[in-house]
């Protein structure tokens, strides 16, 4: 008890100090004066009584002393004094402390923001209930691993399980909004009724679907997203209960999804999947694009629901075999799978980010160690006076450590400057855009890696400083020359610097020659000039084939007499604008094989002058015109894929082609063209789609009643003489002429889209472009500080030599030797790393090995150039000494 009173009233000493000290050493006075006074009347003279009254009180200054000794908390106290005086020296040296503070803030910014969204992307929980718990699921067939499912099977799997609490579908659709202000076209979801509680959500305002509401027949109703409430609704809470108008049917609004709901991509609307009758939900043989959810139960393992699933497939395999055959199932967590490549990409990303850290930490550190070497006369000095090595290593460990949060702080705000303006930039390339957010967490690791970084930067400085020999440094008379000892850790750190650029650096090189081939990639067809847009018609106004017949021949027409456009036709899905449907298939007239054995194709449905329209190449046959019709027998365009799989050596021209979707959906269609393969998906597979081969119909020749029920919603391509966004206007209004109030969406140039496709891997070389012009940046500071303090250092030496007739050749050859060893040393370190790094970015590399000699060669020299640039100024410097006056100075 004693002890804790004592730390206390220790603790307590720390405030109100002064009155404390003024009450003490008034008390002293007056005892001091009290004894003088005495000693006067006993008839001492008043220098002798003061002298004997300060022998009887032993001193008062002495006992001052041992009452500010046993004061307060001495670390703490030592702490302070500490902090004073590394404000004191950082103030005194402005131009070193804003360099190394801005250096310090690049290297922890750059972490923070990364982190930020790794923190919010891949660490944060999804925002749903026991998220572990959820799962997705995927029908599996030999020629996808993860396939839509049939709705049947889906409905089988839902009452055949035992391993899940629930189970929900979904379908990703779109929907045109009238009735209020501007036709828009919004972005929708049809569900099962139990889709939200299978994620364990519910609407913010209002009710959920029931039962009820997902049936056939039932009355159309819909849940709203928040985003779309406030954009479209103004936020009226009054909105439950109202009609809103959906590709011309009237749906009730139930309820308004919370703000910060978010399922993959955000839906404005939630309608029942079931409520209309949509005759893909009827039948195995299509699979029309259904997802499944599903949440285990607690005591399940994927492992165990996938042999669970997989023995219910197997079963209706049997039971079905002309449609599930073969057939199995997928199935991941829905963390893994909406996290997907991000994952992978923010790891390399804090690899990258940690590499400049590691960069400006170096590069601080040189600064500091070379700022030690100016002050060791002062640190002899400190020691000489009795301040212990420890003393005046936690002295330096402070210092840097109060840099460091500088840094740290100014790191912070250009970590909020750097993520905004990602993802600002680049929002699609990642999941959970949406909910990244500077949290405590964020914060708490910006603290962590500002004290760390102190400590990295800051222990080097002070290990030399309190292994300094007091007696040698002293001796030196405030002489530099004891630096030297620094100067094989400042020259490692240097070359550490170099190396780390390196890493960056080739890392870089290879995205970009990456992009350069992508760039090069031929997609298939021609884009320049080409405008692509969709058009959706209402199913109220154009509810028979003849009108959509008519309004497909009058807009095409229309927007061809435009002046300046060359051709203009329409198909199902344009390239790299949304998915095709995979159609199995087989020759007629041979025996087919069973369902699950059948290949498959892309199929897409397209207006005559379409393949011309793009340009893509015909290579046999010819293209649709003018003599395929409704009325005339089926025909097809085959890919020259499709032809060399299936007709090798043959001329598959004539042929006929079994499209095997069902008994209901099963028809003939005669080869009539071969063209060239199109990457209809993306540029950086061999395919560029799901399925490798393709197949093309004609819209014409499509019935009443398919036109009603495919051709509502079509893809339009315009091939014009200039600029195709210009036209734009134009076309919406022909299109309002014709049709009013139909809605035209999703315009863009076809190039444009091209260099959308690239959105990844150009974020990717944004942001680490952007770390390598900054490691590159810090490098080349470290390399020329360096050089220039040997220089410094060696003016005494490089005045001797120059007195004994050294040339300037040879001075300067000197002074860039010692850059160029450092930049070898750095190159040679660095093309091991840059070997490990490459790995990490060798998932988005396109065309180029991750060891590819030319890119290291091409770095490495550039990387040299730059450092013998670096180490060119303090060289010519080096030439300007006078011997003379360098030996008088010395």
């Amino acid at each position: 008890m004693r002890r804790i009173r004592a730390e206390l009233l220790r603790f307590c000493g720390l405030f109100n100090r002064r009155r404390r000290d003024r009450e003490l050493y008034d008390e002293l006075e007056s005892h001091l004066q009290l004894h003088i006074e005495d000693n006067l009347r006993a008839g001492m003279d008043s220098e002798e009584a003061r002298r004997r009254a300060h022998i009887m009180l032993g001193g008062v200054e002495a006992t001052k002393e041992r009452y500010r000794d046993r004061r307060g908390l001495p670390l703490l106290e030592a702490l302070t004094q500490d902090l004073r005086y590394s404000l004191r020296s950082l103030g005194k040296n402005p131009g070193f402390t804003i360099v190394a503070a801005l250096t310090l803030a690049l290297g922890i910014g750059s972490n923070t923001a990364v982190f930020s969204v790794m923190n919010s992307v891949v660490l944060n929980p999804l925002g749903y209930k026991d998220p572990d718990r959820l799962v997705r699921l995927w029908e599996k067939s030999n020629s996808l691993e993860r396939g839509a499912l049939a709705y049947p099977n889906y409905r089988d799997w839902k009452e055949g399980s035992n391993s899940f609490e629930a189970m929900a579908a979904y379908r990703d659709s779109a929907f045109s909004l009238t009735g209020r202000d501007d036709a828009e076209r919004i972005s929708g979801r049809h569900i099962t009724f139990d889709f939200l509680s299978t994620l364990g959500a519910a609407p913010a305002l209002g009710r959920d679907l029931g039962p009820d509401d997902d049936r056939l027949g039932a009355n159309l109703v819909v849940l709203i997203s928040d985003g779309l409430w406030t954009r479209r609704f103004g936020r009226d809470p009054s909105i439950l209960g109202k009609n809103v108008v959906l590709n011309d049917d009237n749906y009730a609004v139930i309820g308004v999804l919370p703000p910060g709901f978010h399922f993959y991509s955000d839906a404005d609307v939630l309608t029942p999947l079931n409520a209309k009758r949509d005759p893909y939900l009827e039948t195995r043989a299509i699979h029309p694009g259904i997802q499944a959810i599903a949440r285990l139960r607690p005591d399940v393992s994927i492992a165990k629901a996938s042999a669970d699933l997989g023995a219910i497939a197997a079963r209706l395999g049997e039971q079905y075999p002309d449609t599930n055959k073969g057939s199995s199932v997928a199935i991941a967590s829905l963390y893994s799978d909406i996290v997907g490549d991000a994952q992978r990409l923010l790891l390399m990303l804090l690899v990258a980010v940690g590499l400049v850290l590691l960069i400006a930490c170096a590069n601080v550190a040189n600064l500091t160690l070379a700022r030690a070497a100016s002050r060791e006369r002062e640190i002899a000095i400190r020691a000489a006076l009795g301040a212990s090595r420890s003393r005046v290593a936690r002295m330096l460990v402070t210092e840097s450590l109060l840099l460091a949060l500088l840094g740290g702080g100014l790191g912070l705000l250009t970590a909020f400057w750097g993520t905004g303006l990602a993802l600002r930039a680049l929002p699609s390339v990642l999941p959970r855009a949406g909910e990244i957010k500077v949290d405590i967490r964020v914060l708490l690791f910006t603290l962590g890696a500002s004290i760390l970084t102190g400590v990295v930067f800051g222990l080097a400085p002070a290990l030399r400083a309190a292994r300094a020999d007091l007696n040698d440094t002293l001796k030196e008379g405030g002489r530099t020359g004891a630096g030297g000892r620094n100067s094989k850790v400042r020259t490692m750190l240097a070359a550490a610097e170099i190396a780390l650029a390196l890493i960056l650096l080739v890392g870089s090189g290879l995205l970009v020659r990456s992009i350069a081939n992508l760039r090069g990639v031929n997609p298939g067809f021609d884009p320049a000039n080409l405008l692509s847009f969709r058009v959706s018609l209402a199913p109220g106004v154009f509810s028979d084939g003849a009108k959509v017949r008519g309004f497909y021949r009058d807009f095409l027409r229309s927007v061809g007499d435009l002046g300046g456009v060359q051709a203009v036709a329409a198909t199902s899905v344009a390239p790299l604008n949304g998915y095709a449907i995979g159609f199995p298939f087989y020759e007629s007239g041979r025996t087919p094989p069973a369902q699950g054995d059948l290949p498959t194709a892309n199929a897409y449905l397209a207006t005559s002058g379409y393949l011309e329209t793009m340009r893509i190449p015909l290579i046999a046959g010819r293209f649709f015109d003018d003599r395929d019709t409704e009325k005339t027998p089926a025909v097809t365009v085959i890919d020259e894929n499709l032809a060399k799989q299936y007709f090798p050596g043959e001329d598959p021209v004539g042929r006929r082609l079994t499209i095997a979707a069902g008994k209901d959906y099963s028809f003939e269609l005669q080869i009539i063209g071969i063209v060239g393969h199109v990457k209809q998906e993306n540029l950086d597979t061999q395919a560029g789609s799901m399925f490798p081969t393709q197949l093309y119909t004609s819209l014409a020749q499509l019935s009443d009643s398919g036109l009603a029920g495919f051709a509502r919603d079509m893809n339009f391509v315009v091939r014009t003489g200039s600029d195709p966004a210009g036209y734009l206007s134009s076309i919406r209004s022909q299109l309002n002429a014709i049709a009013p109030n139909q809605v035209l969406y999703g315009a863009s140039p076809m190039q444009e889209l091209i260099s959308n496709s690239l959105a990844e891997r150009r974020f990717v070389l944004f942001v680490l472009g952007l770390f390598s012009i900054v490691a590159l940046a810090l490098a080349s500071v470290g390399v020329y500080g360096l050089v220039s303090y040997s220089v410094a250092q060696r003016t005494h030496e490089i005045g001797i030599r120059i007195a004994l007739g050294a040339g300037r050749r040879q001075v300067l050859a000197m002074v860039l030797g010692d850059g160029a060893k450092l930049a070898a040393l750095g190159i040679g370190l660095g093309a091991i790393g840059a070997l490990i790094f490459a790995r990490f970015v060798s998932s988005f590399l396109f065309g180029v090995s991750a060891t590819d000699p030319a890119t290291f060669v091409s770095i490495a020299s550039a990387l040299a150039v730059v450092a013998l640039v670096a180490s060119f100024v303090p060289a010519r410097r080096a030439l300007r000494v006078d011997p003379m006056l360098a030996l008088r100075h010395e």
